[in-house]
C-alpha cells in the first residue's frame, strides 16, 4: 500500500469533508451549543456536516448511473463536479460570513473561539447565584484523567482497526463490488460471488455505498480492499466518536464539563457490546466500512441529535436553526446511500417526530420542512418497490 496514496485517501476522508462543511458551521452561531470553547466542536460539526453533504450529492448521481449501467469514469466526472460546487459554496459562505462578522465587531474567526474572562463569571439575572463550593481541584483533576483515558481508548481502538483488520463474509459482496467497479466493470451487472452476469442488481444498486469506496479508490490510486479494511475504519471510528461527543455536549446542557464521563460510557458500551453477532457495537467495531454499519453507527445517532435539537427549540419557543433542516435532509439521503433499509429507518422517526411536534407544540408550519426532508426516502423506497 503506497504511503502517498494512503495520505491522499486520508485527506479525502477528513480534510475534504471539513472544507465542504465549514461554510455551514463557522460563520453562524454554534449549532446546538454555547459559544465558548467551540473551535474543537466546530471542526467536528464541519467534518460531520460536510461528509453528509458529500454523501447527499453522491447518492442521486450514483443511482442514476447505476440505472444506466455506466462505469466508474462517468461517476468520477459527475461527482467531481458536485464536490467542486459544494466546496466552492462552503468556502464562499465561510469567507463572506467572516467578513460580515468582522464588520459587526465580532471576532474574526468567531466569537466564542476565545473565552471572554469578563463574562465567564457572570450569571443571568434570572438565575440564583450558585455557591462556589467546587469540590474544585479534585473534581477537575478527575475529569481530566477520565478525558485522557477516553482519548487513549479511542486511539487504541483506531490502532486496532488498522492492525487487526476484520474479515467478514459480506466482504465477498460489498468489497468485491467496490474493487470490480474501480476496475471499470459496469455497476452492479455482475454477481460479486461468481462473476456471472446479472442484468442489473437494482436491489443493491439503489444503495451504492461500495461505489463511493470505488470512487475514492480510483481518485487516490489506493486499492479498494486496502481502503475498506485499513483506511476507512479508523477514520469512521474517529468521526463517530466525534459525533457522540456532539450528542453528549448537547444533552448535558450546562453540565458540559462531564462530557468525558459520557464518552467513557460510550467507549465501554462499544468495547463490551459484542454480546451477539448482530449488535450495533459489533457492527461499529468490525464492519464500519459497510453501509449498514455506517447507518447504525453514524446516520441514526445523527438523526436523533437533529430531531432532539429541533424539538428542543420548539419546546423553548426559539427559532429553529435552518441548518437543522438541511442536516435532516442530508441524513435521510445519506441513509438511503448506506442501505436500502435507510429509506424506512430514517423517514419513519422523522415523520413521527414531525407529527408529534406539530401536535404537542401546536406549530404546524414546522411539519412541512421536516416532511420535505423525508421525500428522498419516499422516492428511493418507491424505486425499490418498482425495480
Amino acid at each position: 500500500m503506497n504511503f502517498l496514496n494512503t495520505c491522499a485517501a486520508l485527506l479525502m476522508l477528513t480534510l475534504l469533508p471539513i472544507v465542504a462543511g465549514m461554510g455551514f458551521i463557522v460563520p453562524f452561531k454554534s449549532l446546538g451549543g454555547e459559544e465558548k470553547k467551540r473551535i474543537f466542536f466546530d471542526i467536528i460539526w464541519s467534518w460531520f456536516f460536510g461528509q453528509l453533504l458529500l454523501w447527499c450529492i453522491f447518492q442521486p448521481i450514483a443511482v442514476r448511473l447505476v440505472l444506466k449501467s455506466e462505469r466508474i469514469q462517468a461517476l468520477r466526472k459527475e461527482y467531481l463536479v458536485g464536490v467542486g460546487i459544494v466546496v466552492l459554496v462552503s468556502v464562499v459562505l465561510c469567507v463572506v460570513g467572516m467578513i460580515l462578522n468582522k464588520k459587526r465587531g465580532e471576532d474574526a474567526l468567531y466569537k466564542g473561539w476565545r473565552i471572554n474572562s469578563e463574562s465567564e463569571g457572570t450569571l443571568a439575572s434570572s438565575e440564583k447565584p450558585a455557591q462556589v463550593v467546587d469540590i474544585g481541584g479534585r473534581n477537575e483533576k478527575m475529569l481530566r484523567v477520565i478525558a485522557i483515558v477516553v482519548v487513549a481508548l479511542i486511539v487504541i481502538q483506531a490502532f486496532l482497526q488498522v492492525f487487526l483488520a476484520y474479515m467478514e463474509v459480506d466482504d465477498a459482496f460489498y468489497v468485491t463490488e467496490a474493487v470490480s467497479s474501480a476496475a471499470g466493470v459496469p455497476f452492479y451487472e455482475r454477481i460479486p460471488y461468481t462473476g456471472a452476469y446479472t442484468g442489473g442488481d437494482f436491489r443493491h444498486g439503489l444503495a451504492p455505498f461500495p461505489l463511493w469506496l470505488a470512487f475514492i479508490s480510483v481518485f487516490t490510486g489506493l486499492n479498494a480492499t486496502s481502503l475498506s479494511h485499513v483506511v476507512l475504519p479508523p477514520v469512521h471510528l474517529l468521526l463517530t466518536y466525534g459525533e457522540f461527543a456532539l450528542i453528549g455536549r448537547t444533552i448535558l446542557g450546562k453540565n458540559k464539563k462531564y462530557l468525558p464521563v459520557f464518552m467513557l460510557l460510550i467507549c465501554f458500551l462499544n468495547l463490551f457490546g459484542f454480546t451477539s453477532y448482530m449488535t450495533p457495537e459489533k457492527f461499529f467495531m468490525t464492519r464500519i466500512r459497510e453501509g449498514k454499519a455506517t447507518i447504525a453507527s453514524m446516520i441514526l445517532p445523527g438523526l436523533i441529535l437533529a430531531l432532539f435539537l429541533i424539538l428542543k427549540s420548539l419546546g423553548e419557543n426559539k427559532k429553529i436553526d435552518f441548518r437543522l433542516y438541511i442536516l435532516l435532509f442530508t441524513l435521510n439521503v445519506s441513509g438511503c446511500l448506506c442501505s436500502t433499509l435507510g429509506a424506512l429507518l430514517c423517514a419513519v422517526p422523522v415523520f413521527i417526530c414531525a407529527v408529534l411536534g406539530a401536535i404537542m407544540f401546536k406549530k404546524i408550519r414546522h411539519f412541512l420542512p421536516m416532511a420535505i426532508s423525508c421525500v428522498p426516502c419516499a422516492v428511493f423506497a418507491f424505486m425499490y418497490l418498482k425495480l
